[in-house]
């Protein structure tokens, strides 16, 4: 592993201009007292993700440890860094063995010592790699969106509880201290039997207008389609069953199509519920710009027979929102804390889905 946790990412971060030096000073983590061996991760897939994020922020967890890489591409393209590492440089800086195939990872001796994996690969292979990594006996942390579709969903959900390993999506808005407050309240019937929900994410365009970026806008293996809904709307729609616990029955959707990638830019559904509540839901990628200094605008509102509850904002400015609670009998509530939605902070150790 790297011997310091000053660590180069060189990424241009959605909605700002990422650290250079995105990581703790290791002195800061130096006088803690972990009697836990640190959890041995292999991260496959070594993308823009995993190379601005993943990578640096689990060489900075002491709790944690980088096993392998695993990375079949030379090189990685991003639409986010132009100067992105080749996989053997990778390997080479955080001083770990880099492996092409998950089947030769786990075939390997590193494999025998790995706890867990880092899923960070294209949507499509998630279930592949990630069905692999539990038949394994691996612990498993997946990249959103989960799978291609439903049905490998659900085999993995089997896989994990038959493993008895540990599986989770990254849907980094669901670990917010806001999140768990928002669904404490729903489930306290603080807006009573909830009867709608209104949601809706809008992000700039470029990045899925964009022909060459095929991760996120061209379909692969079983998708069907590819472009905002998969990579930007699956936040959105995690949060509200997180903190809704609505189950969908039925869903109507329509999309407008890039003419330049073939992505979904603009996204519209209507979700009919098993207990009646209806969700409106809307993606808009048409914000100009390719990375936005206003970053994402989100809006959730969710409206039962009790009251209702908001939580709005734009997701790199804090001071942009609130989660509110407003009740018919008055009994209303301000969580202070601001507004964070997705964690795409690259210093430190990683969003609290993370820890």
């Amino acid at each position: 592993m790297a011997d310091s946790c000053a660590v180069n990412t060189d990424v241009e971060s959605p909605g700002k201009r990422a650290r250079t030096d995105a990581a703790v000073d290791g002195s800061v983590v130096s006088g803690l007292q972990h009697p836990r061996r640190p959890a041995r991760i292999a991260v496959v897939g070594a993308g823009s993700w995993s190379q601005g994020w993943h990578l640096p922020q689990l060489a900075c967890n002491p709790e944690a440890e980088i096993a392998a890489i695993v990375e079949p591409a030379d090189l990685t393209w991003s639409a986010y860094n132009p100067r992105m590492r080749l996989a053997k440089e990778l390997a080479e800086f955080y001083r770990v063995p880099l492996f092409r195939d998950i089947v030769d990872l786990l075939q390997s001796e590193s494999a025998q010592s790995l706890d867990g994996v880092i899923v960070a690969t294209s949507h499509s292979s998630h279930y592949d790699v990630g069905m692999k990594a539990l038949k394994a006996g691996l612990h498993v942390m997946m990249e959103k969106p989960m799978t291609a579709d439903v049905q490998q969903a659900q085999e993995l959900t089997k896989a994990s509880a038959s493993s008895g390993k540990i599986l989770m999506v990254n849907n980094s808005a669901n670990f917010r201290p806001q999140a768990f407050r928002a669904q404490e309240l729903v489930r306290a019937g603080k807006v009573g039997e909830i009867e709608h929900v209104s949601c809706f994410m809008i992000r700039e365009r470029a990045f899925f207008d964009h022909p060459e970026n095929t991760a996120w806008c061209r379909p692969c293996g079983s998708m069907v389609g590819n472009g905002f809904a998969w990579g930007q709307l699956s936040h959105t729609l995690a949060w509200v069953f997180m903190v809704t616990g609505l189950c969908p029955a039925s869903v109507f959707c329509r999309m407008v199509y890039s003419k330049k990638s073939g992505a979904d830019l603009y996204d519209s559904a209507s979700i009919g519920c098993t207990n009646g509540a209806s969700i409106a839901v809307q993606g808009i990628a048409s914000m100009p710009g390719a990375a936005l200094k206003s970053g994402k605008l989100i809006e959730n509102k969710i409206f039962g027979t009790d009251g209702c509850l908001f939580y709005s904002g734009d997701d790199v400015d804090p001071t942009s929102g609130n989660l509110v609670l407003m009740r018919h009998d008055g009994e209303n509530e301000t969580c202070p804390l601001g507004f964070h939605f997705e964690n795409t902070a690259q210093e430190g150790t990683g969003p609290e889905s993370l820890q």
